[in-house]
């Protein structure tokens, strides 16, 4: 599902920490991954495609190329690897076909061993041992975060959050306003205002804000 542009503009002016404010205040839980290094300077955007991995036994796995080769451009592929940290199965031939479908992201609790193409942040290398599919476009567990698919992804080099959909709107329109008030309590401890009064804004602070910010 292609994300509304004004909504992905509001995702990308805002910070994954203001999200992840306005998400708590929403009362949503185990949103964010935990453990995972960006392993280059992009950010990504897009909607979840999940894919599903377990320590690999000798019996029939799924089919992990198909699987692959069904994500729709956009999407920020989450891959749940049982916070093993063993590395991605043909991590950078995957990746390549990622890129090549329109990825924007790949998200996972295994190691990527190889430098691939596309943004993406993983679990440092623990253990040996191979990864089998078991599942696709399921709700998975990913670095401690519970992942749907069809959540929008939000991943920067300072955190991922994964936003339900049905939220999503509400969220970034939250965490826009949050970052402004947030500037301007900056700017007034700058120019020597008490933080007894900021932290949090107390009534007149906000009557301040709302009249200093307001659109001419």
């Amino acid at each position: 599902m292609a994300i509304d542009p004004t909504l992905r503009d509001a995702l990308s002016a805002v910070t994954p920490a203001s999200l992840a404010r306005a998400l708590t205040r929403a009362g949503v839980k185990a949103f964010s991954p935990r453990g995972l290094s960006a392993r280059s300077s992009n950010s990504a955007i897009g909607t979840a495609y999940t894919l599903r991995m377990i320590p690999a036994r000798d019996d029939a796995a799924g089919d992990l190329a198909a699987a692959i080769d069904a994500v729709p451009e956009g999407a920020v592929v989450v891959i749940d690897a049982a916070a093993t940290g063993l590395a991605l199965p043909f991590g950078a031939i995957l990746s390549a076909r990622l890129a090549q479908r329109g990825a924007a992201g790949l998200v996972t609790d295994a190691a990527l061993t190889e430098e691939i193409g596309l943004p993406n942040w993983s679990a440092p290398p623990r253990g040996t041992g191979a990864l089998a599919l078991v599942g696709t476009q399921q709700p998975v567990a990913c670095g401690g975060a519970a992942i749907h698919p069809g959540d929008i992804v939000v991943c920067t080099e300072g955190g991922i959050v994964a936003l339900p959909v049905g939220i999503a709107e509400r969220i970034a329109l939250e965490a826009v306003e949050q970052q402004r008030l947030d500037l301007w309590i900056q700017r007034e401890v700058e120019r020597g205002e008490s933080l007894a009064h900021l932290l949090p804004p107390d009534a007149a602070a906000m009557a301040r804000f709302q009249t200093e910010t307001k659109p001419v």
